[in-house]
């Protein structure tokens, strides 16, 4: 009788356990995972300006890109609060992240003030929340020139007052463009810009290789800067090594291309072949005459 009640009590408590289990697991899945937008702003040559939108959620105790989120990124806010002009509607890549031009239609807003908030909203899903981001820039420009001495001098204003402003204690960085991203122009790695709003760096990569007149592309950029976002100014100057196209592509050679081998290896390659085949061809023709001379035996026997 003890052991048929005890029995009772552990089989209730143990379903009670599992659906509890079963309720929490219903619960974890009904939770909405919290969505993180980010904005970073982007001028390249003081043109009209573009944004980039990245999407990310904490999966597993990490955070992870969120493809295809689909967002609505807006230039400042009405009376209401709400945004002002659409910019675009986006929707992120398998990283997270998507590109958006400020259109021509948002120029006249664009001027007409000296700094911006740009918007990037989501709508709620069955997977997240709806989430609700902003990045205030204000208006700014860098500029880049060189010397005779070959010194490279960079200029970040801001927009104010309906004037340019010199602004002091940026970073800015000065390299050369290279296909596999800017090399900086010397030894520091970045300058602070003056009460002129200037620096001044020295260009020591001599005999940088250049395009075929010897021109080069110098950089100067300010990154992640919390008021004016990313800046990027480009210019070409013949710095550089003029390129040089290799004519000993097409001569014979054992790096060259498939008809201009050198003639001792073309002629060790054949040998081989006709050897191996000849000797094929040959064993062939053997087997063939021991067959007609059995056949000849067996007739004359």
């Amino acid at each position: 009788m003890k052991r048929n009640i005890i029995s009772n009590c552990a089989g209730v408590v143990l379903f009670l356990l599992a659906g509890l289990a079963g309720f929490n697991a219903t619960a974890k899945e009904g939770e909405k995972g919290p969505l993180k937008v980010t904005i970073s702003y982007f001028s390249l040559d003081n043109k009209l300006p573009y944004l980039t939108v990245n999407a990310k959620s904490k999966i597993d105790g990490k955070f992870q890109p969120v493809g295809g989120a689909t967002i609505k990124l807006y230039l400042d806010k009405d009376s209401t609060g709400k945004g002002l002009g659409l910019i675009a509607t986006v929707v992120t890549g398998e990283k997270g992240k998507a590109t958006a031009d400020i259109p021509a239609s948002l120029e006249k807003i664009w001027k007409a003030s000296s700094s911006h908030t740009f918007i990037a909203v989501t709508d709620k899903t069955k997977d997240y929340d709806e989430t609700n981001t902003e990045l205030s820039i204000a208006k700014a420009r860098i500029t880049i020139d060189t010397a005779d001495d070959k010194n490279v001098v960079a200029m970040v204003s801001e927009f104010k007052d309906n004037q340019w402003v010199p602004v002091k204690g940026i970073d800015v960085k000065m390299g050369i463009k290279r296909l596999g991203g800017d090399l900086q122009i010397g030894e520091e790695q970045s300058y602070t810009t003056d009460s002129l709003g200037k620096v001044k760096g020295e260009f020591k990569k001599l005999g940088m290789p250049g395009d075929k007149t010897g021109n080069i592309i110098l950089v100067a950029k300010v990154e992640d800067n919390d008021t004016y976002g990313n800046l990027r100014i480009e210019k070409s100057e013949p710095w550089g090594v003029k390129f040089t196209a290799n004519d000993d592509f097409f001569q014979r050679a054992l790096w060259g291309s498939q008809f201009h081998s050198p003639f001792w290896l073309v002629f060790m390659a054949y040998s081989i072949v006709i050897g191996v085949w000849g000797t094929i061809l040959y064993l062939v023709f053997l087997i063939i005459k021991i067959k007609k001379l059995g056949k000849e035996e067996e007739r004359l026997g």
